[in-house]
Protein backbone atom coordinates (compact mmCIF):
# COMPACT_ATOMS: atom_id res chain seq x y z
CA UNK A 1 0.00 0.00 0.00
CA UNK A 2 1.58 3.16 -1.33
CA UNK A 3 1.40 6.73 1.31
CA UNK A 4 0.33 9.99 0.22
CA UNK A 5 3.37 12.26 0.43
CA UNK A 6 1.13 14.23 3.56
CA UNK A 7 0.61 10.51 4.67
CA UNK A 8 4.29 9.81 4.66
CA UNK A 9 5.53 12.84 7.13
CA UNK A 10 2.80 11.25 9.41
CA UNK A 11 4.08 8.40 11.58
CA UNK A 12 2.20 5.05 10.73
CA UNK A 13 0.73 4.09 13.85
CA UNK A 14 -1.18 7.76 14.01
CA UNK A 15 -3.13 6.35 10.56
CA UNK A 16 -3.81 2.97 12.77
CA UNK A 17 -5.05 4.74 15.77
CA UNK A 18 -7.34 6.48 13.72
CA UNK A 19 -8.93 3.39 11.75
CA UNK A 20 -8.79 1.22 15.05
CA UNK A 21 -10.84 4.22 16.62
CA UNK A 22 -13.09 4.55 13.69
CA UNK A 23 -13.83 0.53 14.27
CA UNK A 24 -14.30 0.56 17.95
CA UNK A 25 -17.08 3.46 17.51
CA UNK A 26 -19.09 1.03 15.11
CA UNK A 27 -18.77 -1.34 17.46
CA UNK A 28 -20.06 0.69 19.92
CA UNK A 29 -23.28 1.69 18.22
CA UNK A 30 -23.93 -1.64 17.11
CA UNK A 31 -23.99 -2.50 20.65
CA UNK A 32 -25.51 0.05 21.66
CA UNK A 33 -28.50 -0.46 18.98
CA UNK A 34 -28.92 -4.18 19.77
CA UNK A 35 -28.98 -3.48 23.27
CA UNK A 36 -32.13 -0.55 22.15
CA UNK A 37 -34.09 -3.27 20.11
CA UNK A 38 -33.72 -5.75 22.53
CA UNK A 39 -34.66 -3.67 25.63
CA UNK A 40 -37.76 -2.56 23.33
CA UNK A 41 -37.00 0.98 23.31
CA UNK A 42 -37.04 0.81 19.45
CA UNK A 43 -39.96 -1.05 18.75
CA UNK A 44 -42.01 -2.47 15.82
CA UNK A 45 -45.37 -2.29 17.43
CA UNK A 46 -48.12 -0.05 16.73
CA UNK A 47 -49.98 2.31 19.48
CA UNK A 48 -53.35 1.46 20.11
CA UNK A 49 -55.78 4.39 20.28
CA UNK A 50 -57.69 5.26 23.25
CA UNK A 51 -61.13 4.31 20.65
CA UNK A 52 -59.30 1.02 19.97
CA UNK A 53 -58.71 0.33 23.64
CA UNK A 54 -62.40 1.10 24.54
CA UNK A 55 -63.85 -1.36 21.95
CA UNK A 56 -61.40 -4.41 23.08
CA UNK A 57 -62.91 -7.60 24.46
CA UNK A 58 -61.00 -10.50 26.50
CA UNK A 59 -59.82 -13.08 24.26
CA UNK A 60 -60.07 -16.68 24.27
CA UNK A 61 -62.68 -18.21 26.59
CA UNK A 62 -63.35 -19.19 30.19
CA UNK A 63 -62.56 -22.32 31.52
CA UNK A 64 -63.33 -23.55 34.86
CA UNK A 65 -62.66 -20.17 35.90
CA UNK A 66 -59.59 -19.45 33.93
CA UNK A 67 -58.96 -17.50 30.77
CA UNK A 68 -57.83 -19.83 27.84
CA UNK A 69 -56.32 -18.05 25.00
CA UNK A 70 -54.89 -19.67 21.76
CA UNK A 71 -52.03 -18.03 20.79
CA UNK A 72 -49.98 -18.62 17.15
CA UNK A 73 -46.78 -17.69 16.25
CA UNK A 74 -46.17 -17.50 12.74
CA UNK A 75 -43.31 -15.13 10.41
CA UNK A 76 -43.47 -11.94 11.73
CA UNK A 77 -46.34 -11.88 13.98
CA UNK A 78 -48.49 -13.07 16.97
CA UNK A 79 -52.15 -13.54 16.81
CA UNK A 80 -54.37 -12.57 18.24
CA UNK A 81 -52.99 -9.12 18.46
CA UNK A 82 -52.87 -7.93 21.51
CA UNK A 83 -53.96 -10.47 23.64
CA UNK A 84 -56.52 -9.12 26.08
CA UNK A 85 -57.43 -10.29 29.97
CA UNK A 86 -59.15 -8.92 32.57
CA UNK A 87 -57.55 -7.62 36.01
CA UNK A 88 -57.56 -10.63 38.50
CA UNK A 89 -57.73 -13.36 35.91
CA UNK A 90 -56.16 -16.59 35.99
CA UNK A 91 -54.88 -16.68 32.54
CA UNK A 92 -53.64 -19.80 30.57
CA UNK A 93 -51.79 -19.22 27.00
CA UNK A 94 -51.67 -22.08 24.40
CA UNK A 95 -49.17 -20.96 22.05
CA UNK A 96 -47.86 -22.42 18.81
CA UNK A 97 -45.47 -22.17 16.31
CA UNK A 98 -47.03 -22.51 12.37
CA UNK A 99 -43.15 -21.87 10.76
CA UNK A 100 -39.92 -21.97 12.30
CA UNK A 101 -39.12 -22.09 16.43
CA UNK A 102 -39.78 -18.71 17.91
CA UNK A 103 -39.85 -16.76 21.13
CA UNK A 104 -42.61 -15.63 23.88
CA UNK A 105 -40.77 -13.05 26.39
CA UNK A 106 -43.70 -11.42 28.71
CA UNK A 107 -40.95 -9.76 31.22
CA UNK A 108 -43.90 -7.90 33.23
CA UNK A 109 -44.62 -11.72 34.63
CA UNK A 110 -41.08 -13.05 34.21
CA UNK A 111 -41.66 -15.22 31.19
CA UNK A 112 -39.85 -16.07 28.63
CA UNK A 113 -40.66 -19.52 26.96
CA UNK A 114 -39.64 -21.23 23.55
CA UNK A 115 -41.62 -21.79 21.13
CA UNK A 116 -41.31 -24.89 18.87
CA UNK A 117 -43.06 -25.53 15.59
CA UNK A 118 -46.09 -27.66 15.92
CA UNK A 119 -46.08 -28.52 19.98
CA UNK A 120 -48.43 -25.93 22.05
CA UNK A 121 -46.22 -24.59 25.23
CA UNK A 122 -48.39 -23.41 28.06
CA UNK A 123 -48.13 -20.34 29.82
CA UNK A 124 -50.00 -19.37 33.06
CA UNK A 125 -49.88 -16.66 35.17
CA UNK A 126 -52.56 -14.45 36.95
CA UNK A 127 -53.44 -10.85 35.50
CA UNK A 128 -52.48 -9.07 38.74
CA UNK A 129 -52.36 -5.41 37.08
CA UNK A 130 -53.99 -3.71 34.90
CA UNK A 131 -51.79 -1.79 31.41
CA UNK A 132 -50.21 -2.88 27.96
CA UNK A 133 -47.53 -4.79 28.02
CA UNK A 134 -45.14 -6.02 25.34
CA UNK A 135 -44.72 -9.72 23.76
CA UNK A 136 -41.69 -9.49 21.72
CA UNK A 137 -40.46 -12.21 19.96
CA UNK A 138 -37.29 -13.58 21.57
CA UNK A 139 -36.05 -16.66 19.56
CA UNK A 140 -34.48 -15.18 16.34
CA UNK A 141 -36.68 -16.36 13.73
CA UNK A 142 -35.51 -14.03 10.43
CA UNK A 143 -34.78 -10.67 9.29
CA UNK A 144 -38.21 -10.07 10.13
CA UNK A 145 -37.73 -10.63 14.15
CA UNK A 146 -37.43 -7.73 15.17
CA UNK A 147 -40.68 -6.47 14.37
CA UNK A 148 -42.37 -9.28 15.57
CA UNK A 149 -44.65 -8.05 18.83
CA UNK A 150 -47.66 -8.05 20.36
CA UNK A 151 -48.94 -6.61 23.52
CA UNK A 152 -50.58 -8.12 26.31
CA UNK A 153 -53.64 -6.00 27.47
CA UNK A 154 -55.07 -6.15 30.89
CA UNK A 155 -58.52 -4.59 31.20
CA UNK A 156 -59.81 -3.95 35.05
CA UNK A 157 -61.71 -6.29 36.76
CA UNK A 158 -65.16 -7.54 35.29
CA UNK A 159 -67.73 -5.82 37.40
CA UNK A 160 -70.37 -8.25 39.22
CA UNK A 161 -74.07 -7.23 37.96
Amino acid sequence: MRRSKAAAKRPLYVERIKDDEIGLKAVILTGLLAFLLAAGCVSGARELTPAEINTLQPSGRIVNDVRVVSVTARRYRFSPDPIVVRSGENVRLEIISLDVPHGFSLAAYHIDVRIEPGKATHVTFIAGRQGAFPVPCSVYCGPGHTDMRTLLMVLPAARPY
